[in-house]
């Protein structure tokens, strides 16, 4: 959805290797969450080809030197709305969420603020859907 604005290839890369842990934290990749890490990829155009997660670095190692507000606020709001991509917002996806805050430095209420966010992006795709399926 925002991920377009990202310019920096190591913000790209940066941003995959996060989306995949979130991904495979609750030990499982969601048929919702592949198809959120291919759309990533398709909306930063990068190809499959051009990345491969390795899965060794640890949260703080791959956010540690973003700086720039506008790239964390995009990298949080994306990354909450894969989260709660499968409808299961898991201790492990908190966990990872939560350490992004805390990396951040995001508050309570800016957290706050963009979970509602999400939840109601959520909720407005389901409503669409029913209108463009069952539009009776």
């Amino acid at each position: 959805m925002f991920l377009h604005f990202l310019q920096k290839k190591e913000h790209k890369e940066a941003f995959l290797e996060i989306a995949h842990l979130v991904a495979k934290a609750d030990g499982f990749v969601h048929r919702k969450e592949q198809g959120y890490l291919r759309a990533y990829r398709d909306e930063m155009k990068m190809p499959e080809s051009d990345y491969e997660f390795t899965g060794e670095r640890e949260l703080a190692d791959i956010i540690g030197d973003l700086k720039e507000d506008q790239v964390k606020n995009i990298f949080f709001a994306e990354i909450l709305l894969l989260t709660f991509a499968d409808g299961d917002y898991n201790d492990a996806e908190k966990q990872i969420t939560q350490e992004m805050k805390r990396l951040f430095g995001f508050t309570d209420e800016t957290y706050g603020v963009f979970k509602d966010w999400v939840i109601r992006m959520d909720k407005l795709k389901i409503e669409g859907m029913r209108l463009i399926l069952d539009p009776s």
